[in-house]
């Protein structure tokens, strides 16, 4: 399973990517036949997760990995917003896209593919604005919980780049990887 987590990774031309890359087949040849006969073969799930306000450089990023939806705590973040990830089997870490920066923050196995509810949460991102940092100035903290999927969620959105995210969300928010739904709404705002 995922592990929470707690580390700094860089972000690249405002993303860090969240890829779950399936595992290996054990017999390639039989893989490549199936391919060859039209079986459907596990595809990778990357999605740019984290949208920062830096264009480049670190940022401060948590993992946490939930067995049920947490309540929201909203004084600490400026930005909550929430969607539906469908997991398929394979190894998880999270990339700045060039793929020189990794995490690794563990593998989904079994049971725990399927979908998943993911709640972004982020500060900052208005602090270095499109440019490029030594250090940290933005936090992140990304929550899963296996959940059925939903549309997606603007909990709170009080920076600047934030009012932009959904619609960087349903950019991307589709098949394969990804649980489309309809306009984000703002459900409400967590107090000040």
């Amino acid at each position: 399973m995922i592990e929470s987590a707690t580390f700094v990774i860089k972000a690249f031309e405002h993303v860090v990517d969240f890829v779950v890359e399936p595992f290996p087949p054990p017999d390639p040849a039989a893989a490549l036949q199936a391919a060859m006969r039209g079986e459907r073969q596990e595809t990778p799930l990357m999605v740019p997760l984290i949208y920062t306000g830096v264009a480049v450089g670190p940022v401060d990023l948590v993992i946490e990995v939930l067995s049920e939806r947490p309540e929201i705590n909203g004084t600490a973040w400026e930005d909550i917003h929430e969607l539906s990830l469908t997991f398929p089997e394979g190894k998880a870490y999270f990339n700045e896209p060039t793929g020189r920066a990794r995490r690794d923050v563990g593998t989904i196995e079994g049971e725990e593919k399927g979908t998943y509810r993911v709640r972004l949460h982020a500060t900052g991102r208005d602090t270095a604005f499109d440019d490029v940092v030594e250090s940290p100035v933005e936090r992140h903290l990304v929550q899963f919980w296996k959940e059925p999927p939903s549309p997606v969620s603007v909990l709170s959105s009080r920076s600047e780049r934030g009012k932009s995210l959904p619609r960087f969300i349903k950019m991307w928010q589709g098949p394969p990887g990804a649980t489309a739904g309809s306009e984000p709404q703002l459900l409400n705002s967590p107090p000040e």
